[in-house]
């Protein structure tokens, strides 16, 4: 089996993306290419903003030490995990200590204002930090057992319904057709691509559900849902789990999707010893 293998950055088109940023930290940077830029003029607007953003919106903010920018974004991460954020700063001008801080807050990717001075330069590491939080939580909770192929799967399929793809996108990710997808999903012992993107939708919407300022409306409309009732339909059908969405959590879900996972292994495996027989 041909290994799926993501191209580089910049050889994929995706979908346009939300760079939310304060207007006084990159005053020469303008919607452009594959970015849509959305200014706010205060923290508490950046705040606003970033709760109603769809689950593709990246927050990107300039620091410099003893600025407290890093201080104000981790208060607003912790108010909207969801959203990716990336650090600007001068590697020349920072010390190691501040870097360690920017780093410790959680961010999902730093940019090099020595290196990356143009927003076109900096659209790779933007790109990088597209849907890493919901990526980082799939891989937390994902078991040993699941090769590294079927991983980078999971992983597009991820950044797929972040971006409100389909089986095509999903597929242009790997620059091959869908039947090879969904080659790849049955000899992975994965679901198939359909269901794989069904069962990222869900996780998505759990995830941002947990977001205090999050309505069941507002992630039905972000996660591509034509309402509230079929958000609540689709998690009920993948989890087996009553309709009261608020009572569904991601892990509660994820425990689901591992034990599916795991049942589709076996099967792989019982079938692979039925035909060496």
């Amino acid at each position: 089996m041909k290994s799926p293998v993501v191209p580089p950055p910049g050889l994929v088109d995706h979908a346009t993306r939300t760079a939310l940023l304060l207007s006084d930290h990159f005053d020469h940077i303008s919607s452009e290419g594959r970015y849509r830029v959305r200014r706010c003029a205060t923290w508490a607007e950046l705040a606003e903003q970033a709760q109603q953003a769809p689950p593709s919106a990246v927050l990107l903010v300039r620091t410099e030490p003893g600025d407290g920018a890093l201080q104000a974004l981790e208060q607003l991460m912790r108010a909207t995990p969801s959203v990716p954020a990336v650090v600007a700063l001068s590697f020349r001008a920072a010390s190691a200590e501040h870097l360690r801080a920017a780093l410790a807050t959680g961010i999902s990717e730093v940019v090099n204002l020595d290196l990356e001075r143009t927003f076109a330069s900096m659209h790779p590491t933007l790109r990088r930090a597209h849907a890493r939080p919901l990526k980082r939580r799939i891989e937390a909770q994902l078991p040993v057992w699941v090769s590294e192929h079927a991983r980078t799967l999971l992983r597009a399929t991820a950044e797929t319904v972040v971006d409100g793809g389909g089986r095509e996108v999903l597929a242009s990710i790997f620059a091959v057709q869908q039947r090879t997808v969904a080659d790849w999903t049955a000899e992975l012992g994965l679901p198939t691509p359909r269901r794989l993107l069904g069962w990222m939708r869900v996780l998505l919407a759990l995830t941002l559900l947990e977001e205090a300022n999050r309505t069941v409306r507002n992630v039905a409309e972000s996660c591509g849902y034509s309402d509230d009732t079929a958000l609540k339909r689709a998690v009920e059908n993948f989890t087996g789990a009553p309709s009261a969405t608020r009572a569904q959590t991601f892990t509660t879900a994820f425990e689901v999707f591992r034990d599916e996972l795991w049942h589709l292994r076996e099967s792989r495996r019982e079938a692979r010893r039925a035909e060496s027989v």
